[in-house]
């Protein structure tokens, strides 16, 4: 039996330190650079604001689109995108700090035509997540939203502690280097696991915890109003 292909994850080429570039820097003045800095390390800040500027400028403002279902021919786009997701991550925005960011949809990012996966900040992609079944009683949480930055108050939002998650990864088969959709993986999380997975599919499912009609309940649907079951779900991953 061959190994099980291990997932790929995606990460930007160079870190961006904020201990360098604050938020907001002004860009040096004359007499800065001639006192303090050589003009290779004004180049190399000057780079990293710009870089800074554009991720942080990536934030598309809250909106209720469903994402569609990832196909192979989304893959390149994919990696592309979840690029700028997880260095996304890291980076402060509004009221939360990199270090808080525990996912990033690409609808978070894309309100036109988003597409149904979420990054971790470790460099993980969550592709075409499903939740299939959940714990029946939810329990509530304070939790905020990266679409709702600037928000200063937290939401107290139910959320099941227990679910069963299907989802894909990317994974190289047998030496070709040219990533792939894997087989759906299917296991079972619980606490903060279960509810950034919850989070996350809101999201894509085009739900906010701020909407007025907010329920724990809408993870378990997609595009169509269809309610997930075990061979839908079986069906789903077909195609």
């Amino acid at each position: 039996m061959s190994p099980k292909p291990a997932p790929l994850k995606v990460f930007v080429a160079e870190d961006i330190k904020l201990s360098d570039v604050p938020p907001g820097m002004p860009a040096p003045t004359k007499q800065q650079v001639a006192e303090q800095l050589p003009p290779e390390e004004i180049e190399r800040r000057q780079k990293i604001m710009v870089e800074y500027t554009r991720l942080t400028g990536r934030y598309c403002p809250p909106h209720n689109n469903k994402s569609r279902w990832v196909t192979p021919e989304d893959i390149p786009y994919v990696i592309a995108e979840g690029k700028d997701l997880v260095a996304m991550c890291k980076l402060p925005h509004g009221r939360y700090e990199g270090s808080e960011i525990a996912a990033l949809a690409h609808s978070q990012i894309e309100e036109k035509n988003p597409l149904r996966f979420f990054v971790l900040p470790g460099g993980q992609v969550i592709i075409n997540p499903v939740i299939a079944s959940t714990t029946k009683t939810p329990v509530y949480k304070r939790e905020g939203c990266l679409s709702f930055a600037d928000r200063a108050e937290l939401e107290m939002v139910p959320r099941f502690g227990k679910i069963t998650v299907t989802y894909q990864n990317l994974v190289t088969v047998d030496g070709n280097p040219e990533p792939k959709l894997s087989l759906p993986i299917t296991e079972t999380l619980s606490s903060h696991a279960a509810h950034v997975f919850s989070h996350e599919v809101g999201h894509l499912n085009g739900v906010n915890i701020y909407d007025e009609d907010y329920r724990p309940e809408t993870c378990l649907f997609f595009n169509d109003g269809q309610e997930w079951s075990e061979q839908s779900i079986t069906d789903l991953y077909k195609t």
